[in-house]
């Protein structure tokens, strides 16, 4: 198994994906406003592009949140970059109202990154529950907030975290894929 990444000094937040509503960055955002109540020094990255009048819109929330210096927006960045900051973020932050199974979940896992996600389908398939991250029971900021907060704070679960988004991510292969799909046919036959 590869080694758990060495994390940035400061809490780091990270959310990847394509700049539009659906995609709930609103919610994040307003999740981070909650976090930096207890921490302080924490950053949140935003990589992705999009909609310039809806990044627009989501810079102007920042500001209206007082949080514009601690939030980055990176947009497009190369798949090299994105595993960069993947690898040194502590947690992904998915607030997606539909995903069709997650990707970015299991790319950050496979950096050691856990996710705290909402129950969607796509995203709640993705992340196995208080295992490889958190699937909130409410889609709510304030919920995201508390539970990111919880995982943070407790190093040893948050290392244990680690460890087990680093296996499932590895787990997923086309020879493992294959072997389920094998072990379904013979359980068909």
């Amino acid at each position: 198994m590869k080694k758990i990444p060495v994390k940035e000094k400061v809490p780091t937040f990270i959310f990847v994906s394509r700049i539009v509503k659906m995609k709930g960055i609103e919610d994040v955002i307003k999740a981070f406003f909650y976090i930096l109540k207890e921490i302080k020094n924490g950053q949140l990255l935003i990589v992705g592009d999009g909609d310039k009048k809806y990044l627009n819109y989501l810079k102007s929330i920042t500001y209206k949140y007082g949080i514009s210096t601690k939030v980055k927006f990176l947009g497009k960045v190369s798949e090299k970059n994105k595993l960069k900051l993947m690898k040194k973020s502590h947690l992904l932050l998915h607030a997606s109202i539909k995903e069709g199974w997650g990707l970015v979940v299991v790319e950050a896992a496979s950096q050691g990154t856990p996710a705290i996600v909402y129950n969607v389908s796509g995203l709640r398939d993705s992340v196995q529950n208080k295992k490889t991250g958190i699937v909130l029971r409410k889609n709510k900021p304030q919920e995201m907030a508390k539970q990111t907060l919880w995982l943070i704070t407790h190093k040893k679960e948050y290392k244990v975290y680690q460890k087990n988004a680093l296996h499932f991510a590895n787990s997923l292969t086309w020879e493992e894929a294959s072997k389920q799909s094998l072990k379904l046919i013979e359980g068909v036959i």
